[in-house]
């Protein structure tokens, strides 16, 4: 489970690169796929995916109280994404993309730390 996490964090090492050097790319790809189920079955089972392991695995790392909060969050949020429901979601995310474009590489930076954080705190 140590490698799921380890995987994530470096997906999200890779995401906040490419974010910062043209968060277009990440900006477009979320919109062309609003549409799609799959972006929104993503979005929870991602969340609550990381946020079990996360849960589970949090006596393993270097910061388990900030570990087992970050899961358990993550939980909580598949969990509004899944009572929101698909038109809300979409709703949502085509209002935060709007709004948030200008803050796009902040969003990679972000990213990065969240990422650097993870591998910090399992490695």
């Amino acid at each position: 489970m140590i490698f799921i996490i380890y995987f994530f964090a470096l997906l999200l090492l890779l995401a906040g690169i490419v974010i910062l050097a043209n968060p277009d790319i990440v900006i477009n790809l979320i919109q062309k796929n609003t549409e799609s189920p799959g972006l929104y079955a993503g979005a929870i089972l991602a969340r609550l995916g990381l946020g079990i392991i996360l849960v589970m695995m949090a006596g393993f790392s270097r910061f388990p109280l900030a570990v087992t909060v970050i899961g358990w969050l993550a939980i909580a949020a598949a969990a509004v994404f899944l009572f929101l429901g698909k038109r809300r979601f979409q709703a949502m995310i085509k209002t935060i993309l709007v709004k948030l474009k200008p803050w796009g590489r902040v969003g990679g930076i972000a990213s990065l730390g969240f990422g650097g954080f993870l591998l910090y705190a399992f490695v």
